[in-house]
């Protein structure tokens, strides 16, 4: 019985003995797993990065080039600047969108206000010598359930003080807070400092005329669809500026009636995150340089798209921005990171007193996430 226990006592070590190296080769065989799948997972965000700072670089060369082919053509084809010339300087930015989490980075519980300040980094240092500096406000600017689609004055007072100072608000989600909405966020805007354009709330605001060194500049908007459009009555779409051909030649007709020298278009049009410029875009384009636009200037894909200038039947160069890309924004796609402020110079002939595009370039901008617990979280920052 003895030499039975002794066997039984033997067997139960080794199976403890063989229990805990089995035990130890599956924790090692675990550990070895997770380590290279965290060695598998690193490398694969390295080749990421090289990827995409490969792909920056690209579009950052093609930039350039198109850029540089621009400004040949618009020397090519004009006159030289005489010191009687006087020259007006504008600028534009794409899509402004303010969403949850940027609105989350600018809240203080302490004190329960908003702060948006930080995100535009030093971007006036690079548009405010502009004599107009104009964007799409795509989101709503109201008191009170913020999210997505609605944002505290606070964010609109922080793109003011970034040098923007004239916005459309027709775009896909001009209706999104309904026809009070849109009524609120016109007036929030208003009392700011804002020029505002865009919608048609008591007829108002289907185009506004500044005058800029004595010069008359139009600037007409429209947007080419409107989000849940099948759902909205007759009433509410008649206060967004929609894109049609009548609508476009009437504008155009007026601009032009009240003294309007130079005519600039900011359309909302394209296929959302898509480089490609699309059949209706260039008919749109044709349509209004036919009639006597002179600058035309696409938001809504969020990306940048080709850029080029035209001539129109009088021989004057007309500039077309199929899509900016976006001013602001928390975008999960990597190529709505990259962000332009374009500048565009315009001169007045002192002889002639004629309005011709001189000059056209730009500043690169990037939405710099820090992360989520970061004490400024995003930040517009220029450069690659």
């Amino acid at each position: 019985m003895a030499r039975n226990r002794r066997n039984v006592r033997r067997i139960n070590s080794i199976k403890d003995v063989i229990t805990t190296k089995s035990f130890l080769i599956i924790v090692s065989i675990l550990l070895l797993v997770i380590f290279a799948s965290i060695g598998l997972n690193e490398y694969r965000r390295y080749q990421d990065k090289e990827v995409m700072a490969k792909e920056r670089e690209e579009l950052n060369k093609q930039t350039q080039a198109m850029f540089a082919s621009l400004n040949d053509k618009i020397a090519q084809t004009n006159q030289n600047i005489s010191e009687s010339d006087s020259i007006i300087k504008m600028s534009a930015v794409g899509d402004i969108l303010c969403s949850e989490a940027m609105i989350e980075d600018a809240y203080n519980s302490e004190k329960n206000t908003y702060d948006f300040s930080h995100m535009f980094g030093n971007v006036s240092d690079y548009i405010d010598d502009a004599d107009i500096i104009m964007g799409t406000m795509e989101t709503g600017i109201v008191s009170s359930k913020y999210n997505d689609k609605r944002a505290p004055i606070e964010f609109a007072k922080a793109v003011k003080d970034s040098g923007v100072n004239l916005v459309t608000v027709a775009h896909n989600h001009s209706l999104d807070n309904g026809v009070d909405g849109l009524q609120e966020t016109k007036e929030n805007l208003q009392e700011i400092g804002f020029d505002v354009v865009g919608e048609k709330i008591e007829n108002s605001n289907a185009v506004i005329i500044k005058e800029v060194k004595d010069t008359k500049i139009a600037f007409l908007t429209y947007t080419c669809f409107m989000d849940n459009k099948e759902q909205r009555t007759n009433e509410e779409l008649n206060c967004v500026n929609m894109y049609s051909q009548e609508q476009a030649k009437s504008d155009i007709e007026y601009a032009k009636e009240e003294g309007a020298k130079y005519i600039c278009v900011i359309i909302h049009w394209g296929d959302a995150i898509s480089s490609n410029v699309n059949d209706e875009q260039k008919q749109i384009a044709q349509f209004l340089v036919d009639n006597g636009v002179d600058m035309i200037l696409g938001a809504h894909p969020s990306v940048m798209q080709d850029m080029e200038v035209v001539q129109n039947e009088e021989g004057k160069n007309v500039f077309i921005a199929y899509s900016i890309g976006t001013y602001i924004s928390t975008l999960s796609a990597e190529e709505t990171r990259t962000e332009l402020v374009l500048n565009i110079q315009l001169a007045k002939s002192g002889k002639s007193g004629e309005i011709y595009l001189n000059k056209v370039d730009y500043t690169e901008l990037n939405m710099v996430d820090n992360g989520e617990n970061a004490e400024n979280r995003f930040v517009l920052k220029a450069g690659n």
